[in-house]
């Protein structure tokens, strides 16, 4: 049983300035000498690039659904050297898979961790009727243990006043943060602008600031304090003797990564080694893996280095195993028009064209059953994962595919995954912490090719 500070900061749903507030309360702590630890629940890259870059620990993903008998191992690997931990709700406090499954939700992943729920609403043009929201969120379900509310865009101490006093003393108020223009984080397509594209510190200072003179931190320390021991398993061992080297893609086009599916490959003897495909040439690595991110955004510079495409393309023809996501199917592809009908050249891996798009083609949970052995899986192996992308593939000379997902959210209907000897490339984020033996597949396959 291990004893461990921790509050899970909840939404009443999405855009209530959550991810704002968990920022600003990550800063605050670490200003007062706590090493936080940041987690957020659900699928997502950008939150937790920003939890990265504000407390310098890597943060974690945590998922009911997609990895749910991981949980306690990505709490465990995370939590290493720290002293408590905030971790970020995903959309509504309930929210989840589906509209009456608890599994993948705020919620739930709470009362897993048995975590106090600080619930944060949006109090713009309104009062009392947050009241009525916080206790029916309270009432809904009973086993989740709501600690506190937290108010945002606040207009004043009279309007704050009447935001607590509509608790009727039920819910502790642990304070209100007054609007200020420019208190959030830029936003596009895919959610938040990455941290490493946010060079303005001032807007990082503006929501601490916020947050040190609004919140009541000692009370939300107690109430993390409060929270029961935890049975959890042996952290990850990360420096497990190295095997092969495996190069992954990390730059302002390439940066969608669990950090849990990073250490997974660690702890199986795959050696880390970053190269941007923007600007390096290729590495020396027995295999690659590209994540996902923003290579429409710099389809020019990625088109620009030619050394690099015409590597990539030469080290999948002669065998080399070559993992990509999303953005990095992008890269595999043989190009990707823009918006504006512009074609970019990518590394052609597979002869196929990705068209962006203006609307969301896909978005959820996915459930992939292998179809077509690959460097990961064999037929029949299922893994879980989720899909998120504004582009499609508009046309391609390949044939037979790596998945059969649950639901149409494939490159064609529910087929995803193009496969070509060691090459995979699918719009599919898997999570290695559902199946990992997709991971150890993989560094066997990377290990082959080095003696090779």
């Amino acid at each position: 049983m291990f004893e461990i500070p921790r509050v899970v900061i909840a939404g009443e749903r999405s855009g209530t300035g959550k991810s704002t507030v968990t920022i600003g309360l990550l800063m605050a702590l670490k200003r007062k000498g706590i090493d936080v630890q940041p987690f957020k629940v659900g699928p997502d890259f950008l939150d937790p690039m920003h939890h990265t870059r504000v407390t310098g620990r890597p943060s974690r993903n945590l998922d009911t659904w997609m990895f749910p008998a991981y949980v306690p191992q990505a709490l465990s690997n995370g939590m290493v050297g720290a002293d408590m931990t905030v971790i970020e709700g995903v959309m509504g406090m309930y929210d989840g898979f589906d509209g009456r499954s608890e599994e993948g939700s705020t919620a739930h992943l709470a009362k897993v961790l048995q975590a106090p729920v600080l619930l944060v609403l949006d109090a713009k043009a309104s009062a009392r009727s947050l009241g009525a929201t916080a206790l029916g969120f309270r009432d809904y379900d009973k086993d989740v243990d709501l600690a506190g509310v937290i108010f945002n865009n606040v207009a004043g101490q009279r309007h704050l006043d009447m935001l607590a006093d509509s608790l009727r003393g039920e819910i502790p108020c642990l304070g209100g943060i007054p609007w200020a223009e420019n208190m959030g984080l830029e936003s596009r397509h895919l959610g938040l602008v990455p941290a490493g594209e946010l060079q303005d510190q001032g807007r990082y200072d503006l929501i601490r600031n916020g947050v040190e003179e609004s919140i009541d931190l000692d009370s939300l320390i107690s109430l993390a304090k409060k929270a029961p021991g935890i049975a959890l398993p042996r952290p990850l061992d990360t420096d497990a003797p190295i095997k092969a080297r495996l190069g992954v893609a990390l730059d302002e086009a390439f940066n969608f990564y669990y950090q849990d599916n990073l250490d997974i490959l660690r702890s199986m003897g795959a050696d880390i080694v970053p190269f941007s495909p923007l600007r390096d040439d290729l590495p020396d690595v027995d295999g690659l893996y590209f994540g996902g991110g923003f290579p429409e955004l710099f389809a020019e510079e990625l088109e620009g280095n030619v050394k690099m495409r015409e590597a990539v393309r030469q080290a999948g023809n002669v065998g080399m195993p070559i993992y990509a996501e999303c953005g990095g199917l992008m890269y595999a592809c043989s190009e990707v028009v823009d918006l504006e009908g512009r074609s970019w050249c990518m590394s052609g891996l597979f002869d196929a064209q990705v068209q962006m798009t203006k609307r969301l083609e896909s978005l959820g949970y996915v459930e992939a059953r292998v179809i077509r052995d690959n460097i990961l899986g064999r037929a029949g192996d299922v893994i879980r994962g989720h899909v998120f992308h504004y582009s499609k593939v508009s046309g391609m000379n390949e044939d037979g595919f790596a998945y059969d997902l649950d639901r149409v959210k494939g490159i064609v209907d529910t087929k995803d995954g193009f496969v070509k000897d060691n090459v995979l490339a699918s719009y599919s984020h898997l999570h290695f912490g559902s199946n990992p033996l997709f991971a150890k597949r993989f560094v066997d396959h990377l290990c082959h090719h080095a003696i090779g």
